[in-house]
Order: C-alpha cells, then sequence, then structure tokens
C-alpha cells in the first residue's frame, strides 16, 4: 500500500510539472530563489532545469524502494520507515516545483 501510494506521488508530480510546463509557452523557467541576490533574486533555466524535478520524483521513488526491499530481511519496521518518511519528500518536490512553475 506504501508502495502504491508512492508510485501515485511519483506520477502525480511528473504529471503536474508536465501539464504546468505544457501551456505552449516557451523561455525561461524560474528555477532558483535567492533572498541574497537584492533586485535580481530569480534565476532562469530552460526546460531541461524543469526536467530535473521529474529525474528527482523517479530517483527518490526508484531509491527509497530499493532501500526499503534492502532492509526488509534486516528489520521489517525500518523498511516500513523508510517508504513512509518518502512520502513529505515527494510531496515537498510537488510544492516547490509548483510554486517555480506559478512564479513563471
Amino acid at each position: 500500500m506504501l508502495v502504491s501510494g508512492m508510485a501515485f506521488l511519483t506520477l502525480a508530480a511528473i504529471i503536474l510539472i508536465l501539464l504546468k510546463i505544457g501551456g505552449g509557452q516557451s523561455g525561461d523557467y524560474i528555477v532558483s530563489y535567492r533572498a541574497s541576490l537584492g533586485i535580481d533574486r530569480y534565476g532562469t533555466g530552460t526546460f531541461t532545469d524543469i526536467l530535473g524535478f521529474m529525474v528527482a520524483a523517479v530517483l527518490i521513488f526508484g531509491f527509497s524502494l530499493a532501500l526499503a526491499y534492502k532492509s526488509y530481511p534486516v528489520r521489517r519496521e525500518l523498511s516500513l520507515s523508510i517508504l513512509a518518511l518518502t512520502f513529505p519528500l515527494l510531496l515537498f518536490l510537488i510544492v516547490v516545483s509548483n510554486a517555480l512553475l506559478v512564479l513563471r
């Protein structure tokens, strides 16, 4: 059940990012915010920089699944906690990517 939920969040992150990008507008995307830079505090990037969020979602899903699989024979609770702690990480990824794409 935890793996199904993680797979859903991973697919939701990818679909939400693609929907925000797929507006038909090309150009620069805001990929970072640096408060210490003053007026020019937004860092811009291209489409490939935004693809990093989708790659990160897949990597988070893959690594947590591999770690949970490897730790299951040792301790079941450790495996379940690895899977459970992946949920907030994927939720933060969705929130941050959405916030950066809305600013565009």
